[in-house]
């Protein structure tokens, strides 16, 4: 797909870069820049500018830079054809047909099909919902303690137990069986050759993407019938697990606020906080975290807050999301609640106040997996405790940066009630053997050999001089890093 150079200029001149990286990244005003922690690798001091007046950004960390589409496109995981089209709505200037060849306009086109069925489906499930078929999931949902105003907040859905109800209306709307089928909303048995609805009977949660289009659905079942309590759907073109986050597109300005996110296991538990004012919550899709997750929460806050189950599978579930929320540069803590096993079952038991209060207390993540420890070590001789330490040198060991793996190892020790820096030697030796911290995403550890130098195209020479740019125009201020940390081979010209 091809859009003129003419109309793609007049979308990045048409876009303040300050104002949409601003949505994303915290900026400050640096000279005739903006300055800012940058989104795309792990830092601690600010090296990721702005420019206004090139219209145009670049990370003297990690090597990033580009242009507003090219932002768009890294921060939401988008192609190209997509982010020039939303920074086109955003602008107000209608976008002429592309050119393009087959195969592109029939992959936009199939997309394009896939989003209008997906909206098609979240009406019609939630329609039903607020029709007279939909009184006992309405009912179910407001013995779960929500009201008519979160339904209608969220666009939760009901699914009618037949057998097609959803398929009968989107073939009469003009969607094909096979597009049904392509978005996950059908089911196809092979055997009779014939088509039926995936959802059938439960009440529904849209999924959808940062900019409010519905990506994949939930459903909760609402009877005792054989199968899944809940189902989702499976990954289509639109719908990747690893890459959604449930009620992440309603949470993003109340995450910035508060400055971190509460991460929870279901689609309940995350309603339940934003029903009770907590809109900084999401909730993770039936799927492990993944370092894709992280870079999403990353954009918004660096702190992240678990609030999973309190049974085994959910202890266990926090500990596997530790590595790619910490790799990613996030501070990882746990909410202990002492007689609740899900934040939803604790508001229907305490005032938010007293939610409020244990968040604010909740301990990190490595003073939270010693104090579980505690509790199978109590009364063990110190032996016993040290060998304990040995497992908890693995992880450890993911932290990127050397500070906060000392601030790890004398918190367990602490809780332990081990004092003299045994862990830290154990992590110390476990590294000695080849067991290496991953570096900070996207950057490499400093004063690596560079690889095989590549012959430079034109975007490569214009990110050359947009840097040498940048370096100028903040004055000097950036002079004496670039010829710290930026060794000639980044200049291939």
């Amino acid at each position: 797909m091809k859009y003129s150079d003419e109309i793609i200029q007049r979308v990045r001149d048409s876009t303040d870069i300050v104002a949409l990286v601003g949505e994303y990244v915290p900026l400050k005003k640096a000279g005739a820049n903006y300055k800012g922690l940058c989104p795309f690798h792990s830092e601690k001091s600010p090296s990721f500018m702005v420019s206004p007046s090139r219209n145009s950004f670049h990370c003297f960390g990690c090597g990033k830079g580009g242009n507003a589409i090219t932002f768009v496109m890294e921060m939401d995981k988008i192609p190209f054809p997509e982010a020039l089209r939303l920074l086109a709505e955003k602008a107000n200037i209608p976008l002429p047909k592309p050119q393009e060849n087959v195969r592109d306009q029939e992959q936009d086109r199939a997309r394009e099909r896939l989003q209008e069925l997906n909206e098609f489906a979240g009406k019609f499930f939630h329609e039903r919902l607020l029709s007279a078929e939909g009184q006992a999931a309405r009912d179910y949902f407001k013995a779960r303690g929500f009201t008519k105003e979160d339904a209608l907040k969220f666009q939760i859905g009901y699914a009618p137990g037949g057998w097609d109800s959803l398929k009968n209306a989107a073939q009469k709307a003009g969607f094909s069986q096979e597009e049904l089928l392509a978005a996950g909303l059908v089911v196809h048995n092979e055997e009779k050759n014939s088509f039926y609805d995936k959802f059938r009977n439960r009440l529904i949660f849209p999924v959808k993407s940062n900019y409010d289009k519905i990506l994949a659905f939930g459903g909760r079942a609402l009877s005792d019938d054989p199968g899944p309590k809940y189902l989702n759907s499976p990954e289509t073109l639109l719908f990747k697990k690893s890459e959604c986050l449930y009620l992440l597109n309603e949470a993003r300005e109340a995450i910035r606020n508060k400055g971190y996110v509460l991460v929870v296991e279901g689609y309940f538990d995350a309603l339940a906080l934003h029903h009770y004012g907590f809109g900084n919550a999401v909730a993770t899709l039936g799927t492990a975290l993944t370092s894709q997750h992280g870079r999403m929460l990353k954009r918004y806050t660096k702190d992240v807050v678990f609030s999973y189950d309190a049974d085994t599978a959910g202890q266990a579930a926090v500990t596997r999301g530790f590595e790619p929320l910490v790799s990613a540069g996030l501070t990882i803590r746990v909410l202990v609640m002492p007689d609740a096993k899900d934040p939803d079952e604790y508001l229907t038991k305490h005032p938010k106040e007293e939610l409020e209060a244990l968040i604010e207390k909740a301990p990190d993540f490595f003073r939270w997996w010693a104090a579980s420890l505690k509790k199978k070590i109590q009364g063990s001789p110190v032996e016993e405790r040290l060998r304990a330490l040995q497992g908890f040198a693995p992880m450890i060991l993911q932290i990127p940066d050397e500070t906060s793996v000392q601030a790890a190892c004398a918190a367990i020790e602490s809780e332990l009630g081990l004092d003299n820096r045994d862990l830290l030697a154990i992590v110390n030796a476990e590294r000695k053997k080849g067991f290496r911290r991953p570096e900070a995403e996207a950057g490499g550890p400093k004063g690596a050999v560079p690889g095989p130098k590549k012959e430079a195209g034109a975007n490569d020479l214009q990110l050359e001089a947009d840097l040498l740019a940048l370096l100028t125009e903040e004055q000097g201020d950036f002079i004496p890093w670039a010829k710290s940390e930026l060794p000639p081979e980044v200049f291939q010209n």
